[in-house]
């Protein structure tokens, strides 16, 4: 109950000493989260996906833009859907206007209606109408594991990712660091993708 009350803090950006503390604990990290699975909307988390020193772990500079869906979360793995688009010409992440931007790498086995492969414009627009969730194949992020990526069910005969470094809960961004190294850090306040951020997401 106290880590359900702490996730409420977070992301209720609540000042206090509890909320400044990361949270790791899968099911705590959970509680805050909204999942495709159990929602009649389509939430989706903004943010980016950086680099990260191999030697410190140290959360580096920019690597690209990132939209992520969490589709659903049980016995310690989180399914989820992403994509990741580069920046503008103008050095920014552009969520409102992605329409034109090539996309890479959200999934092999995610049943998207614009996926962009090969040389084709693809769309970063995280939605239920792009994406047939309930007959896709979801990268996970596995606790239990410590695993991060496609899954053998995708890719035969045991998946293809990274190992998991950590997952947590901190400052409102919810952060996945892998041993590629990667990044993956989000705004912990879900948005409409019918109407994405117009301003940087941190």
């Amino acid at each position: 109950m106290w880590k359900v009350i702490v996730m409420a803090g977070l992301v209720a950006g609540a000042p206090t000493a509890a909320a400044a503390q990361a949270v790791t604990d899968p099911d705590a990290i959970a509680a805050g989260l909204r999942f495709w699975a159990n929602d009649a909307a389509d939430p989706v988390y903004y943010g980016e996906v950086r680099t990260v020193d191999k030697r410190t772990r140290r959360i580096g500079g920019h690597y690209q833009c990132l939209a992520l869906a969490f589709i659903d979360y049980k016995d310690g793995v989180f399914r989820y859907a992403h994509k990741m688009w580069a920046k503008s010409r103008d050095g920014s992440c552009h969520y409102d206007d992605v329409t034109a931007r090539k996309v890479g790498n959200h999934g092999a086995c995610v049943k998207d209606s614009e996926a962009g492969f090969g040389t084709a414009v693809g769309t970063a627009r995280m939605s239920k109408q792009n994406i047939d969730y309930a007959r896709s194949t979801f990268r996970t992020v596995d606790t239990r594991t410590r695993r991060v990526g496609e899954t053998k069910a995708c890719v035969p005969p045991k998946g293809l990712g990274a190992g998991l470094h950590s997952v947590r809960i901190e400052n409102g961004r919810f952060i996945v660091i892998t041993t590629r190294p990667l990044a993956y850090t989000v705004n912990i306040t879900p948005q409409d993708p019918a109407r994405p951020p117009t301003v940087p997401v941190f």
